[in-house]
């Protein structure tokens, strides 16, 4: 990691800080010690870290105040009861004083030379944000997720959402600092995804000012599945029903960041860009997982998650619907490879969101299906309900039958 030349740190209290960082936490006393280390192990800018304690009962506040107690740089802030992590960022907001704002996870780690990094650029009085490269970690081993993996993303420059649309699939708030001017009116919203929203809109704020650098300043912590620490996101991709929360804050999500967008680009073809690379990450990195999981688990939730992404898709403009490559294969695909164990319940509000998707582009049937038989099941699914649906379910139920039949003759 390359050094920055930055301002000397001045005597604790001698000036107000450059910088706060906000740790929203909540029962994270196996971590909260070793985050904090991490932000903390760095000095050359004059920096406060706001720890919001949002209700935890584990110990996780006696910990942190222990910290401030060595370190005057640490401020603690209490919660009464557990609000959720929007809720708690937006205390940290209304404390902090720094002109500049970062985010931090209780369970992540900041890398050696995160301070230098982000807040070099930021004697550019131009430019109002700074993004900073992220690695994943599971404990074990790191990687970076091929979809983060894009050039928008990776290479280093001055750059826009507008000219790189790619940054909207690094839309979580941390690893990233952002200028006081962008937040006005801007608060966190939702227990689930509050971030990307925010985050986004807080980017296209910045305009064409956002630095990427090139340096690794943050390691994003993501548990296997035998890990014994949950995190929010985790419980609800873990359930059709938590999975259909997502799907309700994705629909609040697009029509937010599409607001934004109308507001702050002003050539049309790039304003469609921009909420098609949106709507595209939200399917790709947020709710076809938990589709699929659903269908394979036979979750009796199922139906839920299915109405709650028919809303999501009736919020989408159709232009986008029909030229989204995610939408076909990942999200309305998965249930109908598995339909001899999609519950009955679940079949009905399956097909109101294919429908959706067939009234917004006439070649969708095709896209969808993945052999010609099956592809007639989704040409029935156009007619209106209840003959429609009865119809393409009883064609997909014997094309799925006829399947099992013909690998069953080619077995050994």
């Amino acid at each position: 990691m390359s050094d920055r030349s930055i301002d000397p740190e001045p005597a604790i209290g001698s000036e107000p800080p450059r910088l706060s960082m906000l740790i929203a936490c909540w029962n994270a006393a196996a971590t909260i010690e070793r985050a904090l280390a991490s932000v903390l192990d760095e000095h050359g800018v004059p920096f406060e870290c706001i720890v919001i304690d949002d209700g935890s009962t584990d110990g996780t506040a006696d910990i942190v105040q222990a910290v401030a107690d060595r370190d005057a740089r640490v401020v603690l802030l209490r919660l009464p009861a557990n609000a959720g992590v929007s809720a708690a960022r937006n205390h940290g907001l209304d404390s902090a004083r720094g002109d500049w704002v970062a985010f931090h996870d209780a369970d992540d780690v900041m890398l050696p030379g995160w301070l230098g990094a982000l807040m070099g650029p930021t004697r550019d009085p131009a430019v109002r944000a700074v993004i900073g490269q992220r690695i994943w970690s599971d404990g074990q081993r790191t990687w970076l997720s091929a979809r983060y993996d894009i050039p928008d993303i990776r290479e280093p420059g001055r750059k826009s959402i507008a000219t790189h649309p790619g940054l909207v699939y690094y839309a979580s708030a941390t690893g990233k600092v952002f200028h006081r001017s962008l937040l006005d009116g801007l608060p966190f919203e939702g227990r689930v995804m509050g971030d990307q929203p925010w985050t986004i809109r807080a980017l296209l704020r910045a305009g064409p000012n956002i630095e990427v650098v090139a340096e690794t300043v943050f390691e994003w912590w993501r548990p296997g599945s035998d890990a014994s620490v949950e995190t929010i996101t985790t419980r609800a991709r873990g359930s059709a029903a938590g999975a259909a929360a997502m799907a309700v804050m994705a629909r609040t999500a697009f029509l937010a960041v599409s607001a934004e967008v109308d507001a702050r680009i002003d050539s049309a073809p790039t304003r469609e860009a921009v909420k098609h690379a949106y709507f595209d990450r939200l399917l790709v990195s947020d709710l076809s997982g938990p589709v699929r999981e659903a269908a394979r688990r036979r979750d009796p939730e199922a139906s839920r998650l299915f109405d709650a992404l028919t809303d999501f898709l009736d919020a989408i403009p159709r232009s986008i619907l029909a030229t989204s490559a995610p939408l076909p294969r990942q999200l309305l695909r998965p249930p109908a490879v598995h339909w001899k164990l999609l519950p009955h319940r679940a079949r009905g509000p399956y097909w109101r969101m294919v429908r959706q998707a067939l009234g917004a582009d006439p070649t969708m049937a095709r896209r969808i299906a993945w052999r010609r038989a099956v592809e007639l099941a989704f040409v029935f699914a156009r007619v209106r309900p209840p003959l429609g649906p009865l119809i393409a379910s009883t064609v997909l139920s014997t094309a799925t039958i006829l399947k099992g039949l013909v690998e069953h003759e080619r077995s050994p």
